[in-house]
């Protein structure tokens, strides 16, 4: 069992071997930039663990967006290496690998001959699976521990064992501090897989444990409301937000789960960057022709809670897709029983693995090469600003940075510019708010990516400023740099 455990965890951490550049690449580099600017902070800057900092509130850094275990420790990692990207995708990666491990080690506690085996397979091979196990991204590291949490609590109910108990405790207690959404479901395939060995009553009367998750859960949030209370409160920046009131972003409302296009979204993500044809294909016949029997619960035990996941914190599922991240596993277990039954096709057992290999090789052709359609592509463009800002500003500088529709939230120019400061839509830049950023945040710095030159206030606004300069980034497109200077012009009446 160990050696195929290993030759198939080689061959995945292969594949991914093919996307280790130097860059942040998209999908999400939004979230990716949040999370090397939380681990930057730590390493660079020497923050505390409990101040993990953003570059784009100005001069006030600190703001908790979640518990920074990851990028503290990959932080602790620069420290003995150096400060490398392929360092942070390989502590990544590394966590990914733990993953597929307790993933594995929990099916067969359950499946014997290969279902554990082509299941692990086909989780890895997902396209989400490909290339978010080597982003600059969390959410594997959620989902090892919350796979771990899973894996000892089954192993504790099997065995009689108090102590894996309290290692499930502790795996839950990380999951849920970390990315709470991922783990808590997975009580519902413990309780079936308690019931299922006539344990739910030595199981239940250890259950009220785990309300330490959920306890350090609720302090942890307490201690970020009032951290990211601290924040000024920039009300002259339009849809300014300080992160103390976020239910809306977990949660959504009851309208947006009435909307038939928002279940479009999410399913058509699940079917493309889960599945393909072929596993949707698979999972179908794991579904319907799997013999239903003990283990069929278990899968559909986990499949509910995944989708009782997907209702609670519907919003996340529509605006990000590696939020499908938790459907991953358990339809890789429905998909895995679907090549299990193709394999009923033939008696010999020759064929069976034959069988097997062609239908795994194309459900890998197909996931590999939508992955490679679809993700690991880099803004040049955005990296072109990032690297002029970089070269024209000190340090020290607060960068006012103004490009499109990015958001006051956005760390697509300001983080690899290594600057920090504000971004703010070019819709709501104006000379007033630049002046306010000045007065109340000490800016210093004024970065405009615009079409053209600039025209009305700003132009105005702009010629105003000294130390100036103009940069053609590509033909028609110009970044205009200016220091900011006390005896600027207000906003023009």
């Amino acid at each position: 069992m160990k050696y195929r455990l290993i030759v198939i965890l080689t061959l995945l951490v292969a594949l991914r071997l093919f996307h280790f550049e130097n860059i942040v690449d998209s999908p999400h580099s939004w979230r990716q930039y949040d999370t090397k600017q939380y681990i930057d902070g730590f390493y660079e800057d020497g923050n505390s663990f409990l101040e993990p900092s953003v570059c784009w509130m100005g001069g006030h850094e600190t703001l908790i967006l979640e518990f920074p275990l990851p990028e503290y420790m990959v932080a602790q990692i620069y420290h003995v290496f150096g400060s490398h990207l392929w360092i942070a995708r390989l502590f990544f990666l590394s966590f990914f690998i733990l993953s597929i491990v307790y993933f594995y080690k929990s099916m067969q506690f359950i499946f014997d001959k290969w279902i554990p085996e082509l299941a692990i397979l086909i989780f890895g091979l997902a396209p989400l699976s490909l290339f978010f196990s080597r982003a600059i991204h969390i959410d594997f590291f959620a989902l090892a521990f919350s796979f771990g949490m899973l894996y000892y609590a089954m192993k504790a109910i099997r065995t009689n064992n108090n102590v894996l108990i309290i290692m499930s405790l502790l795996f839950g207690t990380i999951a849920f501090l970390v990315k709470a959404p991922y783990a808590f479901f997975l009580a519902l395939p413990i309780l079936i897989f308690a019931y299922q060995e006539c344990r739910l009553k030595w199981f239940i009367y250890r259950s009220p444990l785990f309300i330490v998750p959920v306890l350090s859960l609720f302090a942890w949030n307490g201690f970020a409301f009032e951290t990211n209370s601290l924040i000024p409160d920039w009300e002259v920046i339009p849809n300014f937000n300080k992160f103390t009131e976020m239910w809306y972003w977990y949660f959504g409302t009851w309208h947006q789960r009435s909307i038939d296009a928002n279940w479009v979204v999410v399913f058509e993500r699940i079917y493309q960057e889960v599945l393909g044809f072929v596993g949707f294909t698979l999972s179908i016949i794991g579904f319907l022709f799997s013999k239903k029997n003990k283990s069929i619960y278990w899968s559909l035990a986990w499949l509910t809670g995944s989708t009782l996941y997907l209702v609670i914190f519907f919003n996340l599922n529509v605006i990000h897709n590696y939020y499908q991240l938790p459907f991953v596993a358990p339809l890789a277990i429905f998909c895995a029983l679907g090549v299990s039954k193709l394999m009923t096709i033939s008696k010999m057992k020759f064929m069976k693995f034959v069988i097997a290999g062609l239908v795994v090789c194309c459900f890998a052709f197909e996931q590999i090469n939508f992955s490679e359609s679809n993700y690991y592509r880099e803004n040049k463009f955005m990296h072109q600003i990032a690297t002029e800002i970089n070269e024209h500003s000190e340090k020290t500088d607060l960068v006012v940075v103004s490009y499109g529709g990015l958001t006051p939230q956005c760390p697509l120019i300001l983080q690899p510019a290594k600057r920090k400061g504000w971004s703010i839509p070019l819709n709501d830049l104006s000379g007033g708010l630049i002046h306010q950023l000045y007065l109340q945040g000490n800016a210093s710095k004024l970065a405009i990516v615009h079409d053209g030159g600039l025209t009305g206030e700003l132009k105005i606004f702009y010629d105003a400023m000294e130390n100036k300069e103009v940069i053609e980034l590509k033909p028609g497109t110009f970044l205009y740099l200016s220091d900011l200077k006390l005896d600027y012009p207000e906003k023009s009446k």
